[in-house]
């Protein structure tokens, strides 16, 4: 029998990696780091590590043996020759499907329920139980996170219009900050009444700090009742208490959703419970209905109500990301040599002297660095102990800052600036900066959509495809516009990366005033890796590039 886990300390100890820190993605992916998560896959003869594609190059940068992986969700390239002789498949679905051969599947508690809803009715499921938790309920008033919220806005939006008073091209952007307008739980009522929802299990990150406006403690899961619109905490034995009095002690999580709810269809971020929760629900008679896409997109659609910190962030990554890549440049122009995590060193260090130096009354922390030189690897992946020298072809810093007050997350950004070492990369570079600002970001207005604007980057890049063949940034062996149309172009911003909003195939959303994302144009092929990525913001009378200096 196959036995499938997600355990983060057998991945340590058994195979060295710590995910959190080792990849990219999760990393990114804040609301659902637990589904692009490693995992563990156990045959009678054999303990397999199974890794997303886009993983590869950090699993074996971090020690682990190739022969210990099996590889799924095939990474979009536009050179076949990155990943010719490592095999995919095509999901974690097939993967599983090949590995248990006919036979049947357990998972452990701590998987998640994503994978076992992917799962089901493809092989024969055997699904572990966990142990319950007893939680004791608190109630939070929604008033006192509006004013938690409106606070911290206030302290921002003097910040930033002092941070952006002497940039011209940012003109007229103050104007648009706002301290006052809080659409929160006004969205969050919408979202349970389309679905007919009668309670919301709030247990990711981003979105129980954006419901209670507090720091999520470990294991707190938080429950927005319908009916009579309450919220309230769930925390578990042996948490330090929150202010004010009990709601009520109940055996587990299931069990206090029982007896809070009125009734059975509850909303679940199905790319962050585990299995073993989501059975525990089940059992005490919820109807679970998958929200991690509708929650994303709640957070997305009023992340202007937070621009004046997007802006923050913004402008810190941009001095932060440019000032590491040119004392880098000035470093390989006099002959110096030095590793990727002194590039990263530096990197960090011009985050907290831009804090420093704009008397930043908040934190600026990092949220996740992309960062390596191409001739150590064309994924992405942040940095580790390798040379950037004169053999260096091109170093990329893909990276983005979390602006924090008091443990909540209220913006952070993404950003890609690159530092070439050939002509050709040169000219390339320069090139994608206008694809980024003219043929992407110039599309961006309001009632765009966000597929037609991919389609139009297409279009933009068509009549240069010929002249990046003919400087050896790009071969004739792959479709480009096949594998281009396989990944975004962009996606929308706010409180991480967004996956629910992208510049892509198939994505429908139309932007509108208010809209705030990050464009870019990453190109991989050959020995070189560049990413150009700038931040945008649609404001009333025109669209701004926050990430220009």
């Amino acid at each position: 029998m196959l036995h499938i886990t997600a355990d983060v300390t057998q991945v340590r100890e058994e195979f060295g990696l710590d995910a959190r820190k080792s990849l990219l993605f999760s990393a990114i992916r804040l609301d659902s780091y637990p589904f692009v998560a490693p995992l563990i896959a156990r045959t009678g003869t054999e303990h397999l590590l199974l890794v997303r594609q886009q993983e590869q190059g950090n699993a074996l940068s971090a020690g682990v043996p190739k022969d210990r992986m099996r590889f799924y969700a095939p990474w979009v390239t536009i050179d076949p020759r990155i990943i010719a002789d490592t095999p995919a498949a095509e999901s974690l679905t097939h993967l599983v499907g090949e590995l248990a051969d006919g036979g049947p599947v357990t998972l452990a508690a701590d998987v998640v329920y994503a994978h076992q809803l992917a799962l089901s009715g493809s092989v024969e499921l055997v699904v572990s139980d966990q142990e319950p938790t007893p939680v004791t309920a608190y109630e939070v008033d929604p008033a006192d996170v509006l004013a938690t919220f409106a606070g911290w806005r206030e302290t921002g939006v003097r910040t930033a219009s002092r941070l952006i008073a002497d940039v011209p091209h940012l003109s007229g952007l103050a104007e648009e900050f706002t301290s006052r307008k809080d659409s929160r739980f006004a969205e969050l009522k919408k979202l349970a009444a389309e679905r007919s929802l009668d309670a919301v299990l709030l247990a990711a990150t981003p979105n129980f700090t954006e419901a209670t406006g507090r720091a999520r403690p470990d294991g707190a899961v938080a429950l927005w009742l319908s009916g009579p619109e309450r919220l309230v905490v769930l925390l578990p034995e042996g948490s330090d208490a929150l202010p004010g009095a009990s709601a009520g002690e109940f055996p587990s999580v299931g069990a206090a959703v029982r007896a809070l709810a009125s009734g059975a269809r509850t909303g679940v971020e199905e790319e962050w419970i585990s299995v073993g929760l989501a059975r525990e629900l089940t059992r005490e008679g919820a109807e679970l209905v998958p929200v991690t896409t509708a929650l994303a997109h709640w957070r997305d659609i009023r992340d202007h109500e937070d621009l004046a910190f997007q802006v923050v962030a913004a402008r810190a990554s941009v001095f932060a990301i440019e000032e590491a890549l040119a004392w880098a440049e000035e470093g390989l122009d006099a002959g110096r040599s030095f590793s990727e995590l002194d590039i990263n060193a530096v990197y960090l260090d011009k985050i907290a002297e831009f804090r420093t130096a704009h008397a930043i009354p908040f934190g600026i922390e990092p949220y996740f660095t992309n960062l390596h030189s191409s001739n150590r690897m064309l994924f992405p992946g942040p940095p580790v102990d390798h040379p950037v020298d004169h053999e260096t072809t091109c170093v990329q810093l893909d990276a983005g800052v979390r602006i924090v007050f008091d443990g909540v997350d209220v913006a952070t950004s993404d950003m890609a600036r690159s530092l070439p070492r050939t002509e050709a990369a040169k000219e390339a570079y320069r090139f994608f900066f206008d694809v980024v600002r003219e043929g992407i970001i110039g599309q961006i207005r309001p009632g765009a959509v966000c597929e037609d604007v991919h389609e139009g980057t297409l279009r933009y890049l068509a009549p240069h495809l010929e002249r990046m063949v003919a400087i050896g940034m790009l071969g004739t062996d792959a479709d480009f516009n096949t594998e281009y149309r396989k990944r975004n172009v962009g996606h929308l911003m706010g409180k991480q990366e967004s996956f629910a909003n992208e510049l892509r195939p198939g994505y429908k959303h139309v932007l509108q005033i208010g809209s705030y994302g990050a464009a870019e144009i990453p190109w991989r092929y050959g020995n070189v890796a560049i990413g150009t990525e700038d931040l945008w913001y649609i404001g009333r009378d025109r669209t701004y590039v926050l990430s220009r200096r």
